[in-house]
């Protein structure tokens, strides 16, 4: 009661002081600031008794990303991570050709090193818990790119016992074959069907461009591919795969993807695409297509990964612009969105990879050479 008091007679004071300094002059601001110090009652007066407002709504401090720790350290250029349904971490430990397995906690459980020439990209986990590693097999003569399943329930859950099969490589014909196409994306649907994102230079026949989306029928061996029709292979359009980097199945839909399209620029547009299914005709329509949709609208760099949490909410990783981009389920911007470069906390370095699970959001921070996680400042306690 006191406090509502002393309150109530400093805006008194200040309204007397405003009252007197118009009748005697503005050139009194000195007696103004002395009356002030006098008559404060002892205390000094409380701004925040006042708080700013926007058309009277009170405004309150933004909902944030906090950094956890510890911070996970000794990786050589991550790109990727995957929360697993087990659940586990499975982390693209790219320059080390490994992809390492931990648990929740960030213990150590095991890792696979696939060889000098080869660097795990991506990582994928479908419905029976077999790994799909996304893969450069560098060699003097050229690059291409492989598709590797890891067995994991015959080898007890343990990455390093894991059977292995080779899937695909990029040199697969479709019709056409090109040594400069790479795979750049793979998402699995919750039928087990896989896709994969491809990179590559326009077929001069116009018969099999070498951007393209696949989808694949595969166990051990390789039993169909199929290219998606529909899209444009080049340009910045609603429907263009040019560029594009990365793929990944909307949760639990049969259908609906999104893509990412890495062009290392702050000029292009449309460089984060969700496409949705349509049945009538048969293709893959871009589900945001206005200009007062944010998610059409920003001006991305090198978007890369992708992933989604339990409300559909949408986070993109820019390795260009070293930021977290977070995006609700309508396409709005979240003002959770957060990063820019260096190496302190909540700070990136071209980030290629994010994962998300049990209100926990992990980043391979892939210029730091690490995994930083965060949590909403709400979910904190």
């Amino acid at each position: 009661m006191m406090k509502n008091n002393i309150i109530v007679y400093k805006i008194y004071t200040i309204v007397f002081v405003i009252y007197f300094t118009t009748i005697i002059g503005c050139g009194s601001i000195v007696f103004v600031i002395y009356f002030l110090t006098i008559f404060g009652c002892g205390d000094k007066l409380d701004l925040s008794q006042f708080p700013i407002t926007n058309n009277g709504n009170v405004n309150v401090s933004d909902t944030v990303y906090v950094q956890q720790s510890p911070v996970w350290t000794q990786f050589n250029q991550p790109e990727d991570i995957l929360i697993g349904k087990e659940p586990l971490i499975y982390i693209a430990d790219t320059k080390n050709n490994s992809v390492v397995q931990l648990d929740l906690s960030g213990g150590y459980i095991s890792s696979r090193n696939f060889g000098n020439n080869i660097f795990p990209k991506k990582i994928v986990q479908d419905g029976n818990f077999d790994l799909l590693i996304l893969c450069d097999s560098i060699s003097v003569q050229d690059t291409i790119s492989l598709i590797i399943r890891l067995k994991m329930v015959a080898a007890g859950g343990i990455i390093a016992n894991a059977q292995q099969y080779r899937i695909i490589s990029s040199l697969y014909p479709t019709p056409n074959i090109s040594k400069l196409r790479k795979f750049k994306g793979i998402s699995v649907y919750p039928d087990n069907t896989i896709l994969i994102a491809r990179r590559g230079p326009e077929d001069p026949y116009g018969i099999d461009p070498g951007n393209a989306i696949m989808k694949v029928r595969a166990g051990d061996t390789l039993n169909q591919v199929t290219i998606i029709g529909g899209f444009q292979t080049s340009g910045n359009s609603f429907y263009s795969i040019e560029n594009i980097s990365s793929i990944t199945v909307v949760r639990n839909s049969s259908s609906e993807f999104i893509i990412s399209r890495s062009s290392m620029d702050t000029i292009t547009l449309n460089k984060l695409i969700y496409f949705q299914y349509n049945s009538t005709n048969g293709t893959f329509d871009p589900k945001f297509t206005s200009q007062s949709e944010d998610i059409v609208n920003i001006k991305f760099g090198s978007p890369d990964g992708v992933t989604q949490d339990n409300n559909y909410n949408i986070f993109c990783v820019d390795s260009y612009r070293h930021h977290l981009y977070k995006f609700n389920s309508l396409g709005k911007l979240m003002k959770e969105s957060f990063g820019n470069l260096g190496a302190g906390e909540n700070q990136l370095n071209s980030p290629k990879g994010v994962s998300y699970f049990n209100k926990v959001l992990y980043i391979a921070d892939t210029g730091n050479n690490r995994i930083v996680r965060y949590k909403l400042s709400t979910d904190t306690n």
